[in-house]
């Protein structure tokens, strides 16, 4: 922005001796002009730094600052100070491609309104037929689930033998405790005793409430909702965190399907999301049609249609 305004301060009150207006001048007529310094600043920032300013315009018109994006831009610029001590400023420069302060908070609330953007965007592109499917296929009522975590010991400098014998030694572990809970043992108990959980262990593995679109792992929601209510796994539950036993002590009746829309609606959103890595382009691409952008500067254009084909 601040070298947008060196182009514009000042244009037109001074001209060379060719006649064009200039910025700088030199006693012999001749000097710098400011067709000169736009092109050179084109050549050397492009369309990535117009995009950032476009964006920063534009997402300013749909969203104000609130205290919840305020707290936001500090926590990860005071995170950041804390990671690189005396060497923020080349860090930020390094990393982010910015130098001051200022204009990494800038950095900051652009990408933070961007989601903002982008989850708002995915939200409006599902449909009542989504929803109504997803309610009637897949969503259920609240479970509450309690659960025995084993985790492999695998680690990174093992081999993949080492590793495979490691998860192997995992999953037989947790076959071992189903067969104990066959064989009339205490679920909270071995849950105490046995559970890598090192949050839930010592409340014999009482989770909460569980269901589609809470912070959980979706192999782990739809293995619990595959349970019937006072029913355990048969066998182990495998996820990103390990083998689990899930336990299913209650499962509630679900909402209307007015009462779950809002819900189910976030839920389809963040699957899209997380499944079609092209809404992100999409979605900004959309918020820049709103507003009918138009880049006048026709090497800009071609250099922004070549970055939205790169992304795309």
């Amino acid at each position: 922005i601040s070298l947008c305004a060196i182009l514009c301060s000042g244009c037109g009150s001074v001209k060379l001796d060719n006649g064009e207006e200039a910025i700088v001048s030199f006693n012999n007529g001749e000097g710098v002009t400011a067709q000169e310094l736009y092109d050179q600043l084109k050549d050397m920032y492009g369309i990535d730094y117009l995009v950032n300013l476009i964006d920063t315009k534009l997402l300013a018109l749909e969203y104000e600052e609130t205290t919840e994006e305020l707290e936001y831009v500090q926590q990860v610029v005071d995170s950041i100070k804390a990671e690189s001590g005396d060497e923020f400023t080349s860090y930020i420069e390094y990393y982010y491609g910015v130098n001051t302060e200022e204009a990494f908070e800038d950095y900051i609330r652009l990408n933070y309104r961007r989601s903002m953007w982008i989850e708002d965007y995915a939200n409006e592109q599902v449909t009542d037929k989504q929803i109504e499917e997803y309610y009637n296929d897949v969503y259920v009522g609240d479970m509450e689930i309690s659960h025995i975590l084993i985790m492999s010991d695998a680690t990174t400098d093992m081999d993949d033998d080492e590793k495979k014998e490691a998860e192997t030694n995992a999953y037989n572990e947790a076959k071992e405790l189903i067969e104990r809970l066959n064989n009339g043992e205490d679920f909270a108990t071995l849950a105490k005793e046995y559970s890598d959980d090192s949050g839930t262990a010592s409340d014999g593995g009482v989770v909460g409430t569980v269901n589609y679109g809470m912070n959980f792992d979706e192999d782990f929601v739809d293995a619990a909702a595959a349970l019937e209510e006072g029913k355990y796994s048969a066998t182990p539950v495998k996820t990103q965190f390990g083998y689990h036993i899930i336990y299913k002590t209650e499962q509630s009746e679900k909402k209307s399907l007015e009462d779950s829309t809002d819900t189910i609606r976030d839920i389809i959103a963040t699957e899209s999301l997380n499944n079609n890595t092209l809404l992100y382009s999409e979605a900004l691409e959309a918020l820049r049609e709103k507003y009918e952008m138009n880049i006048v500067d026709s090497d800009l254009n071609t250099d922004y249609e070549d970055y939205l084909s790169s992304i795309n």
